[in-house]
Order: structure tokens, then sequence, then C-alpha cells
């Protein structure tokens, strides 16, 4: 369960994901530089099944998952099989393209459904759905903006955050990561709920807050381990921006 959106910058972009789950999950590990010499990435680790759900990479890629519908799901996905595993696996890619194609390469029966994002300094943005059955690459994702997933009520909470970020994009010429963090830390009106970008339920709440900026000499990720609306303290690693 998450709420990812981003921006484009003349010379990068900016990546913000809200990562949405049950209160029973451990915490997760904070980003560190992954990398034996090769390429190396920042990402955070689940605290439970190991693998990530959010990366970059020195070539500036970074790649996000979320869940996929569970309506559509396939009674034999194997629940061992972790959805963060994707985003290793994919994690050293350089380019969008470059990433969905593994992902695209791979035995997908194992895994329930997920979107997995790719995006890079250079367009298009890429997406991989996989709904249990079938895996569909949306090329140019820009206009799937912001990515939603929700186990409550998915179709109404998709349709909520989406106006509200219409609404706040509306509301002003000039888009920029701040009005990208206003919408990431908002609640429906005065109490937080489960349509909120920002979410807390009785069961799940927002677990914590990622945004990645790149620019042409550095990959910079910001990570707060708490939902946004608390202004918990983050930490922030960064690795030098390498040209392909």
């Amino acid at each position: 369960m998450c709420t990812v959106s981003w921006l484009h910058t003349p010379d990068g972009y900016q990546l913000l994901c809200n990562r949405d789950e049950k209160r029973t999950r451990r915490p997760a590990e904070a980003p560190r530089v992954f990398g034996d010499g090769d390429i190396r990435y920042l990402a955070p680790v689940d605290g439970d099944y190991g693998g990530t759900w959010i990366s970059a990479n020195e070539f500036g890629i970074s790649i996000c998952l979320l869940n996929g519908s569970p309506s559509n799901r396939r009674a034999s996905a194997d629940e061992n099989v972790s959805r963060g595993r994707l985003v290793t696996a994919v994690a050293k890619a350089r380019t969008a393209w470059e990433a969905t194609d593994q992902v695209n390469a791979m035995d997908l029966s194992k895994f329930a459904p997920f979107q997995l994002v790719a995006i890079g300094v250079e367009r298009p943005v890429m997406m991989v759905a996989w709904d249990g059955q079938n895996a569909v690459t949306h090329v140019d994702s820009d206009k799937r903006m912001p990515l939603v997933s929700s186990s409550v009520d998915p179709a109404g909470v998709l349709e909520f955050r989406r106006e509200r970020f219409k609404k706040l994009l509306s509301s002003t010429d000039s888009v920029d990561g701040v009005l990208l963090f206003q919408f990431h830390q908002s609640h429906t009106g005065l109490y937080p709920d489960a349509y909120s970008p920002c979410m807390h339920r009785e069961d799940a709440e927002t677990v914590s807050f990622s945004w990645v900026k790149v620019s042409p000499s550095a990959v910079e990720f910001f990570y707060s381990p708490s939902a946004p609306c608390r202004w918990t303290p983050g930490v922030t690693t960064t690795i030098e921006r390498r040209s392909t």
C-alpha cells in the first residue's frame, strides 16, 4: 500500500513515496548503499521479508513498487516470495527501459499482483502492472500519477487521492517538490483516515516517507521512518551521480 508521485526537473527529477503498511509489520531499516564494486544503489530494507519497495542507483534510475489489485490475484501466487525482491533484482538497471525489460523476463507467477514503476532523467517513465495473470507495460506513465495502492476500497481511494492531487496542482502555476510533499502529507479533513494520502487506519498507516532527488551530480535519498504528517527527523544518504 503506497502513494507515489514524481516531478521532472530540467536536469533531473524528484520522486516521493508514502509507504502504508499494517501496524504489526516490523520497522524497515533506513536506506544504505548497496553494490559490490559495479553499480551502487540506495535502498531501505523491509523489516519482515528483506527486499525493498524503493531504490535509486548511481545512474539516476529509481524503482518503486506498489501492490496490485487484490481482486485479480491468482490463488497460486507464492506468499513466501516477497515482491520486494523484484526491486532489488532490477535496482542496477541503467535505464528505465532496461528495468522493465528485466521484470518482464522474470517468472512472475510466483509473485502476488504489483505495480512497478521505473523512472530516470530521460523520459519516458515506465511501469509494469502484473495482475496475477498478465503483465502489461505502460510507457509514459506521467499521466498515471499519482500511483496509489490500498487494501481497503482500492477504487475509491485511488479516485479520492487523484482528485486531491488534481485540485492541488490546479491551485498553482508552479509545481515543485514542496507542493508534492504537501500532497503526501495531507489528510482528508481535520482527521486522517483510509482515503488520505497520509493514511491512518486502526490496523494500518503510513509508516515511512521517502524523497529521492536526482541531479546531474548526485542521487540524494531522504528517508523518514514515520508518516510525513508527524515531522519525524529523517536521514539523507547521497551517492555521486554516474553518467552512462
